[in-house]
């Protein structure tokens, strides 16, 4: 008798189609889950919105096969910025798949990328559909809203919405947390069992972000920017590649690189778009800042991995409290997978991999100065130190090979 092959639904509002991937975790997960045996549906928003990208047109509910990929496309609220209008597009976007749940194939597993409060109807969808549910977060959604002096812990509003991720973490079959500490944080709020909580800690499982390792380097050999700054072998090139947001904290980042303007070979090279960048080119311009590049808002993401490989120095930024539980930042890997060495401007206080393996230099850089120390660290290394760096990084990156971390989830699920 044949066993019936399992269908998992994936559910993450920010899964892109592989030619406008960002991070690409659901989409590997979706790979080797389909090369086991498994039928895979990736259920995202129909509207790419830093792409300015309309995927369903009229349509509510669209499906699309890119490749071996099945989406499932949800036509989304429109909005712009980081505010309530992003949280109400989270909102109808879980509130249609629930209300749409009978006229779609009926799945075994639910795989749910969340963004609690606001997506809480994934949850009731699998309660309804009898199917297991698997919770995922890669952001601590709504603790940072605290973390960031948005709202108070104390406000009416956060404790709903605590009530809500709490429900979704006790009825999921397993927790995936993408950072290190996430355990920490279900102790700190006693949902576990062994503080008074109804969370059984044998159920919370760490897998990070990563990589196909093929894929680097594939499309490192395949797919280059034809840049003048970038490929310029004389110049001792720092990259940023991410979000020129506030809670990225860029303008600190430049104005280290300010004070070592006497280096002339030094180059910071910003590549990435968001609300702070207008006004950081013109606070270059104001300042006579001259080391400072400026590139495009966006480069695809095959081109990546050959763009930071051409860095000398690969930079990860942060506002403070970021990376208190660790850091899954796809920029990490990403990082990581140039084989190049790394700083990082917080404190990484979980799997700490730039640290514990002397790949780079991480935390305490809070001031223009320190950040400035830092680098001129990696600057001034004799070659053969250098080198031997570049090597350490390279080893370490395999841990995080998505054949690898597929493989922790595919365990998962066989254990349900």
């Amino acid at each position: 008798m044949e066993t019936k092959q399992k269908h998992i639904w994936i559910v993450n509002y920010y899964c892109n189609p592989p030619d406008y991937v960002t991070n690409e975790r659901h989409l590997q997960f979706a790979h080797y889950l389909q090369k086991s045996g498994y039928k895979v549906t990736i259920f995202s928003a129909g509207y790419l919105h830093y792409r300015d990208i309309d995927l369903v047109g009229q349509e509510k509910i669209k499906k699309i096969k890119y490749g071996e990929y099945n989406f499932c496309h949800i036509k989304v609220h429109l909005y712009q910025g980081n505010g309530l209008g992003r949280m109400y597009s989270i909102n109808k976007f879980a509130r249609d798949i629930y209300r749409n749940r009978k006229k779609l194939e009926k799945p075994d597993i639910i795989y749910h990328n969340m963004h609690a409060p606001f997506d809480y109807p994934i949850c009731l969808c699998a309660k309804k559909l009898k199917a297991r549910y698997i919770a995922e977060e890669w952001d601590l959604w709504p603790e940072y809203f605290v973390t960031f002096g948005l709202i108070s812990a104390n406000n009416p509003a956060m404790k709903w919405a605590y009530s809500k991720e709490r429900k979704m973490f006790e009825y999921a079959s397993n927790i995936v947390y993408s950072f290190a500490g996430g355990i920490d944080y279900l102790k700190e709020k006693k949902w576990l069992l062994s503080t008074g909580g109804k969370i059984d800690e044998k159920k919370v499982i760490y897998i990070n972000n990563g990589f196909c390792l093929s894929e680097i380097e594939y499309n490192k050999s395949h797919y280059s920017l034809d840049d003048a700054d970038i490929n310029n072998p004389f110049f001792f090139k720092i990259v940023y590649l991410g979000s020129i947001r506030l809670v990225n904290n860029v303008k600190t980042l430049i104005d280290a690189v300010s004070l070592l303007q006497s280096h002339k070979d030094i180059r910071l090279i910003i590549i990435g778009n968001g609300e702070q960048k207008e006004s950081l080119v013109q606070y270059c311009k104001d300042n006579d800042i001259n080391n400072v590049i400026f590139k495009q808002d966006w480069i695809p993401f095959t081109h990546v991995p050959d763009t930071l490989s051409h860095a000398d120095l690969n930079i990860l930024n942060y506002e403070k409290g970021f990376g208190d539980l660790g850091i899954s930042s796809g920029k990490l890997f990403q990082s990581l997978a140039s084989g190049k060495p790394l700083i990082c401007n917080i404190d990484i206080k979980y799997d700490d991999v730039i640290t514990d393996n002397y790949l780079g230099i991480a935390g305490g850089l809070d001031t223009p100065q320190k950040y400035a120390d830092a680098i001129l660290k990696v600057y001034n290394l004799p070659s053969d130190e250098y080198y031997a760096m570049c090597g350490r990084v390279k080893e370490v990156s395999k841990r995080f090979d998505y054949k690898v971390l597929s493989d922790q989830l595919i365990n998962i699920i066989e254990s349900i």
